[in-house]
């Protein structure tokens, strides 16, 4: 992170909201407001995401960080991780051929998920590249760049918890982390217990599970074996190094319980962030465990980490900016020494030029997006007209009757028929409206919300509503 900048780390892991302020110095940077650790009390998800960002809006406005940097820890039960091994292929055709594998290895369309990747130490083969690859879904990570924005920061990064936790290892005592072995580290988050694996500085696995206090030593132990199935064995038979809390280990502090036939030597566990300010609240910060602030701690120190945010820094087009950026500009120091002022100036005017025509081709690039997004609309709307005309045509019919009974005003974003159960989604000035409209004459029966109705800013209703078509007698005359 930047000198003197300050990044708010936010990690809403379970349960548990975590909030770190950090500030940039010479040196580890350190908290510059005593960190808020807040158990969630919704019970459902929706009301856990509007009391976090009230918390969160709080926070801000209490500390005076309105205006400053903030990045996201996306907890484990976000984050979707696999090693594969890759063929040998150019990096700037790497992104690419990873999208078309993406479907492979998570249970999610493409289009719903951000990604990211990292060559680990070693290849797979000896040939090609053995890829750690992490995902998350866009719509979590839409909502939180939302929430930060509105609670009056600058969304700069969503860091998986893994990356994060990694980062927050960085100079710790007693933890050989970068060696090329394994560390595996083990917390509470809220509720539950959080366990990731690391090769080398590497993630390669992050899990959460729930379960009662006194067994998050077991389960963590029990996540620890299933992150290390997929791991090829150390070749020179280090031990596994294990960050957890004192009490959940019960070995001797070198060799213990084994992980997969591994020796597991206890490291200790997070160090907590170095000078915490005081606050009116007495020694209450400094009672708690560091590892539950390390990933907020370490998602607002990240430098090096997998990025998912919509300007991720680990897309290849952004490495590639920064490789011209870089590249530009040491040669413009170059060329100051070298040659004259007016060699400078023209090179200087040369870039300003490029990035000029770069401005320029930016809407038409916008303006092909977007006709290509409306196309598929386009295509996936006759697909379906082309299904509804090789059946029954009841599809077509029950479209009518919806279109015919919807008030103005109303949207439908989502239609499903199975058979002759239709569900719908849509917006609404007045969702409650919709019910007798539907039920009237008897075509839909069994009308129901099949969610809670709940309104947007822009002051719509969003709806649910499920029911079960009626077909009519047939016209007279009809065969």
């Amino acid at each position: 992170m930047n000198l003197f900048q300050t990044t708010v780390g936010i990690d809403p892991s379970d349960r548990r909201l975590v909030l770190a302020a950090v500030r940039g110095r010479v040196g580890r940077p350190a908290l510059c407001a005593p960190p808020l650790v807040y158990d969630l009390r919704g019970d459902r998800e929706q009301k856990l995401l509007s009391e976090a960002e009230e918390v969160l809006g709080d926070f801000v406005a209490r500390n005076g960080l309105a205006g400053s940097a903030a990045r996201l820890c996306v907890p484990a039960d976000r984050v979707y991780t696999a090693r594969i091994s890759f063929p040998p292929v150019r990096e700037k055709d790497l992104r690419p051929a990873l999208e078309l594998e993406l479907e492979r290895l998570f249970p999610f369309p493409p289009s719903r998920l951000r990604f990211g990747w990292r060559r680990l130490p070693k290849p797979g083969d000896g040939k090609g590249a053995a890829l750690v690859v992490t995902a998350a879904p866009v719509d979590y990570l839409e909502w939180w760049e939302n929430a930060v924005s509105r609670a009056g920061l600058r969304p700069a990064g969503a860091i998986p918890v893994g990356w994060a936790l990694s980062e927050a290892l960085s100079g710790a005592d007693g933890v050989r982390k970068g060696s090329g072995g394994f560390v595996g580290i083990l917390r509470e988050a809220g509720e539950a217990v959080e366990c990731t694996v690391l090769e080398g500085d590497v993630p390669v696995f992050s899990a959460l599970r729930r379960c009662p206090a006194g067994e998050m030593a077991a389960e963590g132990f029990s996540l620890l074996e299933e992150g290390l199935v997929d791991t090829p064995p150390p070749g020179d038979g280090a031990p596994v190094e294990l960050v957890a809390p004192p009490q959940w280990w019960v070995g001797d502090g070198e060799a213990g319980g084994g992980a997969k036939g591994n020796a597991v030597r206890y490291a200790g566990d997070f160090p907590y962030p170095e000078e915490v300010p005081p606050s009116d609240r007495g020694a209450e910060e400094e009672s708690i465990p560091g590892g539950r602030v390390a990933g907020a701690f370490g998602a607002a120190v990240a430098l090096k980490a997998i990025d998912l945010s919509a300007w991720g820094s680990d897309s290849a087009s952004s490495r590639r900016a920064r490789i011209i950026v870089w590249t530009l500009a040491a040669a413009a120091v170059l060329l100051a020494f070298a040659w004259p002022a007016t060699l400078y100036v023209r090179t200087k005017g040369e870039i300003s030029r490029l990035d000029a025509e770069i401005a320029a081709l930016g809407p038409a690039v916008a303006g092909v997006e977007k006709s290509v997004a409306s196309l598929t609309r386009v295509e996936k709307k006759i697909s379906l007209l082309r299904e509804a005309a090789s059946g029954r045509g009841e599809p077509l019919l029950i479209l009518s009757e919806l279109t015919d009974r919807l008030p103005d005003g109303t949207w439908l974003t989502g239609l499903r028929v199975d058979g002759r159960k239709v569900e719908i989604d849509g917006l609404s000035p007045s969702a409650n409206e919709i019910f007798p409209l539907l039920a009237r004459e008897g075509r839909f029966r069994d009308v129901a919300f099949s969610s809670p109705i709940t309104r947007q800013a822009d002051n719509l209703e969003r709806f649910r509503i499920g029911a079960e078509f009626v077909p009519g007698p047939p016209a007279h005359g009809a065969r």
